[in-house]
């Protein structure tokens, strides 16, 4: 694997003050990463982020390539990213929001290379999708045949109508601003809307023990775990369950597991008793 070009200091902007989840604080500093990046925490909320973050510039030319952190050959891939894991993964999550969601009317956030708006359409339901690099979008978009909407995503709830569902699998840990991300998703729902969230999972006891080691400085490229080479917002199912019932006002309808199939027989078992033993999780939650 090819050595990562280190960042300039222009690929960041000022350290932040105030949390981008819930914009509180204080902050406290949990650990700096291999990259030499810092980690947060909120003391107000729990959430944990990198500070400071990417530019946006700087995520403008990263996700302009992001699609090609999916590759094709399935032996090049990780387990999780190989083509039918992903499959099953979405086919899976779907059935799951299906279980919750009363119309088929699907917005799919950070769709991608289109593989989620293919088993939406598949099912039965009727996916938009909306991404942020324009040339992915419109290809997406002209290869799929449904709406792909691209720009600033704070302003779609004034040009789309209120889905029945909403879909994010592992996208809130991307943005910079959570927080304001979540209150568009949830103004994105019609009341009784469901919000499907699928993301890394910061709480799991593999984690857990991860950054405990990093912390006493006992693994040579500590924080690899927080992945931020892409991700900003570090979360924990309690931490997020807690900001959605509370900031939010919606109900949480389901927290888990990822429905990705496991490498692992025994993690797979052990996932049943909850997110603890998964390296993700999803939460279902229903406006009000």
């Amino acid at each position: 694997m090819a050595a990562e070009a280190s960042p300039a200091a222009t690929d960041y902007d000022r350290p932040r003050t105030t949390c981008p989840l819930c914009d509180g604080g204080p902050l406290v500093r949990r650990l700096i990463d291999f990259r030499g990046h810092g980690i947060d925490r909120c003391r107000g909320c729990g959430v944990e982020f990198m500070n400071p973050q990417y530019s946006d510039a700087a995520l403008q030319r990263f996700y302009a390539g992001y699609i090609n952190l999916h590759p094709d050959d399935a032996k090049a891939a990780t387990f999780r990213s190989r083509p039918a894991t992903r499959l099953a993964g979405k086919q899976r999550g779907l059935e799951l929001l299906h279980q919750h969601a009363t119309g088929r009317r699907v917005l799919m956030v950070g769709c991608g290379d289109g593989l989620e708006l293919q088993v939406a359409k598949a099912n039965g339901w009727q996916p938009e999708g909306y991404d942020v690099d324009p040339t992915t979008t419109a290809a997406v978009a002209e290869r799929e045949g449904v709406p792909v909407h691209c720009g600033d995503f704070h302003l779609l709830p004034g040009r789309v109508a209120p889905f029945d569902a909403l879909w994010l699998d592992q996208v809130i840990e991307h943005p910079k601003d959570p927080g304001r991300y979540l209150a568009t998703c949830r103004a994105l729902l019609r009341p009784g809307g469901v919000l499907y969230l699928g993301m890394p999972n910061l709480g799991s006891l593999s984690n857990r023990l991860k950054t405990l080691a990093d912390r006493c400085g006992l693994r040579r490229r500590a924080g690899r775990h927080f992945n931020t080479r892409h991700h900003l917002t570090f979360f924990r199912p309690s931490v997020l369950v807690r900001y959605l019932r509370e900031r939010l006002g919606m109900d949480v309808l389901l927290v888990r597991t990822s429905p990705k199939p496991q490498r692992n027989p025994l993690v797979a078992l052990l996932g049943r008793c909850g997110p603890l033993f998964d390296s993700s999780f999803v939460v279902v939650a229903r406006r009000r």
